[in-house]
């Protein structure tokens, strides 16, 4: 089994080396590593640039800020392996989870995994617990819900990291450069019905929430996203 691992940076500074480091360490048999930096201005770069001469490690440097859903993009075509893993710099995502994703992807020959927060936590009571605790869980919901009446999907987290299986996934790669590129993403593969399913991930929030660089006001291009992709023939 051949997996990329797509690595997004913005001025990560603080997480970036764990981050390559634990993917580095996973225990697969054949996988590169795609580091894609979108123009760090926080000495992010000096870190990425130590990796630069490892063995399966490419490193992308874009000259501006162009946005996640551009370096995914990039990330997509450069990829050359089966399967492809999206690992966020910020280590808000157990990467270890990945491993679990690609047995399930093989064993039942799907096209992705979504790797869910919320797929253990089976009622609506414990759900809301969630987000009053963590209230960006709230957009997560809404979001989830449209895909699913849209669609008449039963996802529970259509926000969290994800396995791509390439060959399916490369010809309807989205065109938008910005937060409501995954949001796209996951509509087209409603729309085309594409073989789904979820696993449960382990979340650990940024500290600092205001790092973060999804903020609230990024529902409104995720909806956008979404209904755009709906209306669309």
């Amino acid at each position: 089994m051949s997996i990329t691992f797509l690595i997004p940076i913005f001025n990560e500074v603080k997480t970036v080396r764990k981050a390559i480091e634990e993917t580095i360490k996973l225990n697969v048999t054949s996988k590169e590593i795609i580091i894609i930096d979108n123009n760090s201005t926080d000495g992010s770069k000096d870190i990425i640039e130590e990796y630069r001469n490892k063995e399966n490690i490419h490193i992308i440097y874009q000259k501006k800020n162009l946005g996640f859903g551009n370096s995914i993009q990039d990330g997509f075509l450069k990829s050359s392996n089966e399967f492809i893993y999206i690992q966020y710099g910020d280590l808000e995502y157990d990467i270890n989870a990945s491993i679990e994703m690609l047995k399930l992807i093989k064993k039942k020959n799907l096209d992705v995994v979504f790797a869910s927060r919320l797929k253990n936590i089976n009622n609506i009571r414990d759900k809301l617990k969630e987000v009053f605790k963590k209230p960006s869980y709230l957009a997560t919901l809404f979001c989830t819900f449209l895909i699913n009446w849209f669609y008449g999907k039963n996802f529970t987290d259509i926000i969290g990291t994800k396995l791509y299986r390439k060959e399916m996934i490369q010809p309807i790669v989205p065109k938008t450069s910005g937060q409501g590129f995954d949001f796209e993403l996951v509509s087209l593969i409603s729309k085309r019905n594409l073989r789904v399913e979820e696993v449960h991930i382990k979340y650990t929030p940024r500290e600092n929430s205001s790092e973060k660089k999804i903020k609230f006001y990024h529902l409104f291009n995720a909806l956008y996203a979404i209904l755009i992709t709906k209306l669309k023939k």
